[in-house]
Formats: structure tokens, C-alpha cells, sequence
């Protein structure tokens, strides 16, 4: 459960301050009358707190007069989200790679940038990561105080409402106190939302995609990259929700007493169908002399998962049979997720479904093992992965948060 925090308001009042925002935020531009209606509140207290908004810099009304009012008076006018009103700053901290991405109050992004150097220990990935958010400042023209939330995702088992990271067991990084360790680095006293990294992709997806997702209550976030994650985003009421559980999916026994996964255990998904499991097994192959044309790709034997999808789509027959069975253990997985959690929508993102026969496949072995007397209508889209996606979730975690926060 995430926190929420609020200082100088009752907490009554917070909340429909915060109910108020975020209406506007995902359903503007919008009348007053209509936030009325949708959040059963009287004219009078929607008034208050826009009025409030507008002084805050935080919304404004449209120039353009609803044609659609009927009244004598005066005429409404549609109040609707400041994109410069405030910033925001998503990192996302990986062993290999540390990415920033700074956006505004509608998820635009004004700055990005990678560092692609692999870096074992925590400590330097947290300085590297700090160093990132420096520049992404000096290039904006920012200080500290500009930035209105940071968002910072991380793989592994997140505490989000302490900002910790549990354990990420592939780096050996246990019991890391990220929020408060940036916040130390960085001398950053503003809040700081930490989340795992599929989360955060999902709160990402929740903001870019609100247009498609308007009515849609409930969403599940498949996604395939050195670990396997599948959190649950969960909407409430007439507001927009929140991440449920992290759904370390990856972790899922799909062959007892199989292979021995980073976690310990044996058997796990992971194991068999992460991108890891993937080119270890493509390594192999190369180093039995097989898989001739993804030698062709990566003469060095070190593949890409781009060089995997690569050499399947050019013809590669022993690297297509390791694609496909690590995309059959998915495509079991993705049913038992959607039997159990029910979804509406799942939206999958790995590298592996570049390649159109494996989306063939998924969703052939998805169907084939789905329960669709109680699963019809579950919608399956497939996502382009997207280096940046992680950061961009991460400061779409920061701007949901700080929409609960309901002090402005």
C-alpha cells in the first residue's frame, strides 16, 4: 500500500482536494458540474478547491465556453491540468544500466539520458544514478527546488511504503534503504516514491494510455526482461488507483525441482524464460557449434537479446526452438496470471515478442490454457519495448503520488 501524505489540510479535506485533482488530471479538460457528479461533491466545495488549484497554478480554465450549457448565466468554462505548473524526475537503477527521465505535470518528457555501464555493487550504481540526476538538471535549467517528486524503480522486491529494496538476489543486493539514501546523495528533501521496476512501467502505462484505460478498472503488466514481473494496477471508486503487489511472477514453480533460479529455488520461470534464461541457453548453443547464424550477429559469443530476435527472424532454426519453448512457459504463466487475477486488459512487454511468431505462439498457448468460460473478454496488447519506459514509469509514480498527497 502506498502512502499517502499530507500536512497543513484535514485529512477530509485532503481527500477531496486529492479526488478533485485527480479527476482533473485524467478526465479534463472537464466542467465543474460534471466533477460534481462524478465524486458525488456539492458545487460549493468543488469550487473552493478549484478555486484554490487555480491559484496554486496547478489547473486553469479553457478559453473555450462549453456549448453544451443551457444556463442564462454564466457560461461554464472546462478546467484542465498546467503541464509547466510542475516537474518531475523518474531514475531506474539497474546492475547494467542507470536511465533518468525528467517530465512535466502531464508526463511529458523534456530530458532523458542512459548510462549503459554495467556496475555490480549498489553503492556505485547509486552514485552513478545521483550523477545522472545532476545533469538532468544543469541541462534543464533546474535546481532541487523545481522538482516536485522523484520517482526512483528499481528490479527486485520493493517495501514502497518504507523505500526500501528487500532483495534483488541476481546483484546480492539485500536491505537497501534507497529513498533514504538518495534523498543523503542528492540533499533532495522533496518526496521520493520508490517502487519496482514493473510497477513502476505499469503507472506509466496507467498515465500514457489514460485514454484507453478511462473505464477500464483493473490492468495486469506482464513484463520480461532479467526477471519476470506481472503487477496488478487496480482502480477504485471514480479515482484512479494503484499498483497491487509487485507479482513476482518470475518466481512461479513451472517444473518442480527443475533449474536452479537466482532466488535459490528451482523451477521458477525465471529460469527458464527470462532474457537471462534466454541467451545463457544461446551461449550454449553457439558454443556447441550451433545457431550458425546468430554467430553471424555476435562473432564475439556474447548475444543480445536484439541480436536473439535478430538471428530467429533472419532463419536461425536452434535459436527459434530456445525462443519458443522459453515463450510456451510464458504463455502458461500469462493464463494462470489471468485465471487467478481476472484482468480486463494485459499488456505484455519483453523483447522476445518482436518477433511476430512468438506472439503467435503466446497467444495460441495463452487461449489454449485459459479458462474462457470465466476469461472471454480478456484483452491481451503487446507493449514496444522501450529503454526509457522504466524512468518515464518511475516519474509517472512520482506525479500519481503526488496527486494523493492532496496539500497544494
Amino acid at each position: 500500500m502506498r502512502l499517502i501524505q499530507t500536512s497543513g489540510v484535514s485529512g477530509s479535506v485532503a481527500a477531496s482536494r486529492s479526488a478533485i485533482l485527480k479527476t482533473i488530471y485524467y478526465r479534463g479538460p472537464i466542467k465543474r458540474s460534471d466533477i460534481a457528479k462524478q465524486l458525488a461533491l456539492t458545487m460549493p466545495t468543488i469550487t473552493t478547491n478549484i478555486n484554490h488549484m487555480i491559484a496554486s497554478g496547478l489547473v486553469k480554465e479553457e478559453n473555450k465556453l462549453d456549448s453544451s450549457a443551457n444556463s442564462l448565466g454564466r457560461k461554464a468554462r472546462p478546467v484542465s491540468i498546467i503541464a509547466e505548473a510542475r516537474h518531475f524526475v523518474g531514475i531506474e537503477m539497474r546492475g547494467f544500466q542507470r536511465i533518468i527521465s525528467v517530465q512535466d505535470f502531464l508526463g511529458r518528457t523534456l530530458y532523458c539520458k542512459k548510462d549503459g555501464t554495467p556496475h555490480p555493487s549498489y553503492e556505485e550504481n547509486l552514485k552513478l544514478s545521483c550523477d545522472l540526476l545532476y545533469e538532468a538538471l544543469d541541462a534543464c535549467g533546474f535546481t532541487l527546488n523545481d522538482i516536485t517528486g522523484i520517482g526512483f524503480c528499481v528490479p527486485g522486491v520493493v517495501n514502497s511504503a518504507e523505500g526500501r529494496l528487500d532483495t534483488l538476489p541476481s546483484y546480492g543486493w539485500r536491505d537497501k534503504a534507497v529513498r533514504a539514501d538518495v534523498a543523503s546523495m542528492t540533499g533532495y528533501s522533496g518526496p521520493i516514491s520508490v517502487e519496482n521496476n514493473a510497477c513502476a512501467r505499469a503507472y506509466g502505462l496507467r498515465l500514457l494510455q489514460k485514454d484507453l484505460l478511462m473505464d477500464v478498472h483493473n490492468f495486469t503488466y506482464f513484463f520480461i526482461s532479467r526477471g519476470i514481473a506481472c503487477p496488478l494496477f487496480l482502480d477504485t471508486g471514480n479515482v484512479v488507483g494503484s499498483v497491487v503487489g509487485a507479482g513476482e511472477v518470475g518466481h512461479m514453480i513451472m517444473q518442480p525441482d527443475g533449474l536452479l533460479c537466482s532466488c535459490g529455488n528451482r523451477g521458477c520461470l525465471e529460469a527458464y524464460s527470462s532474457d537471462v534464461a534466454v541467451i545463457t541457453r544461446c551461449k550454449e548453443a553457439l558454443q556447441q557449434g550451433k545457431a550458425p547464424l546468430l554467430q553471424q550477429f555476435c562473432p564475439d559469443g556474447e548475444p543480445s537479446m536484439h541480436d536473439i530476435i535478430a538471428a530467429q527472424s533472419a532463419g536461425d532454426e536452434d535459436v527459434r526452438k530456445i525462443a519458443q519453448e522459453a515463450v510456451y512457459r510464458i504463455g502458461i504463466a500469462v493464463a494462470n496470471v489471468v485465471n487467478f487475477a481476472s484482468s480486463r486488459i494485459m499488456f505484455i512487454d519483453g523483447v522476445l515478442f518482436g518477433v511476430p511468431e512468438n506472439r503467435e505462439l503466446l497467444l495460441n498457448v495463452i487461449h489454449t490454457n485459459l479458462c474462457n468460460a470465466l476469461h472471454s473478454d480478456t484483452e491481451f496488447r503487446f507493449v514496444e519495448p522501450n529503454d526509457y519506459s522504466g524512468a518515464n514509469g518511475a516519474a509517472a509514480l512520482a506525479i500519481h503520488d503526488s496527486l494523493a498527497y492532496g496539500d497544494f
